[in-house]
């Protein structure tokens, strides 16, 4: 085989993240009203059943990402493509708040199999210099997701119904993953006896050889888990994730206030289409600068549009915040496994990626859970998006310690 494969991993991991960010991710914010109406829950409640999804989700990464280091990914995400599907058909029958709690468990489950470290761990398998570029490319479809399963999940559930809208949902989700999956997915270079970024042998440079030697370095999480990087990493992300998860899942809710309910989900596009640009722009660059400097910089734009937003509810700031926003989600998205790759390298990648998320991931989860409880206390966001805003500007302080360790 002449042609490098690496780029079909690309096409194949763009198409899996449109589907599991799309339903499983965004779509959060779609449901959280129609589902609080229809049982008469308060946000608050529900908002802990959506914590209750992203702190499962950082927990399943610890296990996930070794099973996926020692079995490959293609096993995993059919696995979980099936287990998803069947937390939305169930989340149809929902009578009551266990059953609710334990839906959320399954759905966490099975889309933290299908999303970040299966399919971040096989772009980082498949390139090193070009890594950036490719994971940019690839994680377009976190972005492009979000803008057209939103708007279609919010007609669905408009025209057809909640549970109608789930069970089509979950139909996606396996007809999407599973053939992908099976056609595209090849586990690592060396299995169609090819290299990273389909270089030869003899290609790369002294300085990339040195590069290439240190990425194959394995790594124990004990031995991690006594570096400054790891925890630079994890407690940074955990605190601007939970800025953007919280400021996600109420978006739509946040912006009825002002917009009305179908022009409030019509931002999430506008936020999903700016995370393109934004990720498409850092591409072409971000394999040739500190990713660490990148990470502040979105950080402290992320934290300086909610702030804006706290107080501001002009339609233009609406606006040009949610545009601001949306220009460094995806980017963050993005930097944090470059981050971790660079610093950890790739035998050892999705063990030491999900322990990574077993903190980021819990500690994030409970924005959308305070953002809850702060609203159902206050009736206003306007407390809640003040404290994320400084979780932002924190996490850019810690993130500089993110070095290689030595």
């Amino acid at each position: 085989m002449n042609r490098f494969y690496g780029w079909w991993i690309v096409f194949a991991a763009s198409i899996i993240f449109f589907t599991t960010s799309g339903i499983g991710f965004y779509s959060h914010s779609v449901i959280l009203d129609p589902l609080r109406e229809l049982h008469n829950w308060s946000k608050g409640t529900l908002s802990a059943a959506i914590t209750l999804f992203f702190f499962c989700n950082g927990v399943a990464g610890l296990f996930i990402g070794r099973w996926v280091d020692r079995y490959g990914p293609k096993r995993v995400l059919i696995s979980g493509s099936f287990l998803f599907s069947a937390g939305l058909i169930a989340l149809t029958k929902v009578q009551n708040l266990p059953q609710l709690f334990a839906i959320y468990f399954i759905l966490s489950i099975g889309f933290c199999a299908t999303n970040i470290v299966p399919v971040n761990t096989l772009i980082t398998n498949w390139f090193i210099r070009r890594r950036g570029l490719a994971m940019s490319i690839a994680n377009q479809g976190l972005s492009i997701g979000g803008m057209v399963m939103v708007p279609l999940t919010s007609f669905f559930i408009l025209n057809l119904g909640l549970n109608e809208a789930l069970t089509i949902l979950a139909l996606i989700y396996i007809l999407v993953i599973v053939p992908v999956t099976l056609i595209f997915v090849k586990r690592r270079p060396s299995d169609l006896g090819q290299y990273p970024d389909g270089d030869k042998p003899n290609e790369p440079s002294d300085e990339t050889v040195v590069k290439n030697r240190s990425q194959m370095k394995k790594w124990t999480r004990r031995q991690a888990l006594k570096t400054v990087a790891f925890w630079s990493i994890s407690l940074s992300f955990m605190l601007s994730l939970a800025c953007q998860i919280a400021y996600l899942v109420h978006q739509v809710s946040f912006l009825s206030q002002y917009l009305g309910t179908q022009q409030a989900a019509a931002t999430v596009s506008i936020t999903t289409g700016a995370s393109i640009l934004g990720r498409f722009v850092l591409g072409f660059f971000v394999d040739r600068i500190d990713k660490r400097f990148v990470t502040m910089v979105c950080v402290l734009l992320q934290g300086t549009a909610i702030v804006t937003l706290a107080f501001n509810s002009h339609v233009v700031s609406l606006y040009l915040c949610t545009f601001a926003f949306g220009s460094t989600m995806g980017a963050l998205l993005m930097m944090q496994p470059l981050i971790t790759a660079e610093c950890f390298g790739i035998p050892s990648f999705a063990t030491l990626f999900g322990s990574i998320g077993f903190i980021t991931f819990p500690g994030a989860a409970f924005g959308p859970f305070i953002a809850g409880l702060i609203f159902d206390a206050t009736q206003s966001y306007t407390v809640s998006f003040l404290l994320f805003a400084l979780a932002s500007f924190l996490s850019a302080g810690i993130i500089y310690f993110a070095r290689p360790p030595t």
